[in-house]
């Protein structure tokens, strides 16, 4: 069967009227009345609303306070509309048999209605924990993307500690490769001197070589100067010799006094005698070739790579002191 829904009674504002019916519901001070037409009206009580119960034929009067009027109560309204439509009762009457149905009826709703109260403070109850746990779960987020960025921080710091790990091994293998040519002398440039039958005295064509030699030693860094006399096989060996001693420590002496070389740039002369021909000495071309000395610029790598990293450093702005 399809279910009806009730009309809404209302009453006329101002205008006074009597209605019967049974109290369907209660909220405070405010009752919906079933009417005898079946409609559904509500009904005001106030502090100057008079609640009676009828007895007999007579119609003796007791009162009643408003805690009687209960669900299933038969009763009788007088009282006059409001703008909204109720009737603000002065006047609320009903008897001992209808009293005794609607307590029956009220023992059963009671306890129904205390269990539909005890549901919603249950609803209640579950929606403030799902609020609760929407809060946790905000919070969690929250705690997640601070940890991701935290990750994020420590990766960046991790990246720029093995960036500098990196530079810091290259530092230490460009060291290493210093200290291991230390003892690694490259030749830069050369010259050699000639020198005339039986003589150590340097010809003029002998100085200008040693003074361009000299000029561009003096412009490297870690240089170190070689020389090593020789004579050709005309005499007997002792006095070659002798000869080819004289010519290194005649070229040496030169380099010092007028090539401006400090003493501690020069390794030791060599007198190397009549070995390590430069060419036949059956011929007076061959043995002029042999009677000469060799000058070989040595410049140390090491020096030379330590030089060129520290080119590659920020250096010292003007009026930094020298280091």
């Amino acid at each position: 069967m399809a279910r009806v829904t009730p009309n809404t009674r209302t009453f006329a504002n101002g205008e006074n009227t009597k209605v019967q019916g049974v109290i369907v519901s209660r909220d405070g001070d405010v009752i919906k009345l079933r009417t005898n037409d079946d409609s559904i009206g509500t009904v005001d009580l106030t502090n100057t609303t008079r609640i009676q119960l009828k007895h007999g034929m007579f119609g003796r009067k007791t009162a009643m306070d408003a805690t009687a009027l209960v669900p299933g109560l038969q009763i009788q309204a007088e009282g006059a509309g409001n703008e909204k439509g109720d009737l603000v009762a002065s006047k609320v009457i009903f008897d001992p048999n209808s009293m005794r149905a609607s307590r029956q009826i009220d023992t059963r709703v009671s306890p129904l209605e205390a269990r539909t109260g005890t549901l919603e403070n249950r609803t209640g109850t579950l929606e403030g924990r799902t609020g609760t746990l929407e809060g946790r779960t905000d919070q969690l987020q929250t705690q997640q993307q601070q940890t991701q960025q935290q990750v994020g921080q420590v990766q960046t710091q991790v990246g720029q500690v093995k960036t500098e790990a990196d530079q810091a091994n290259q530092g230490v293998s460009a060291a290493n490769g210093r200290i291991s040519d230390l003892d690694n002398y490259k030749p830069e440039d050369t010259a050699t001197v000639y020198f005339r039958l039986n003589s150590a005295t340097l010809t003029p064509q002998a100085k200008q070589d040693l003074d361009s030699l000299a000029q561009k030693a003096q412009a490297q860094k870690g240089y170190v100067i070689e020389v090593a006399g020789y004579a050709d096989k005309t005499g007997n060996a002792s006095l070659n010799q002798q000869l080819s001693e004289a010519r290194a420590n005649a070229v040496i002496r030169y380099l010092e006094q007028q090539g401006n070389i400090p003493i501690h740039r020069i390794l030791t002369p060599a007198g190397m005698g009549t070995s390590h021909e430069a060419a036949p000495n059956n011929t007076a071309s061959g043995r002029k070739m042999n009677r000469r000395v060799e000058v070989k610029v040595l410049v140390n790598q090491g020096v030379v790579g330590g030089q060129s990293s520290a080119s590659n450093q920020p250096q010292p702005g003007p009026g930094a002191p020298n280091q």
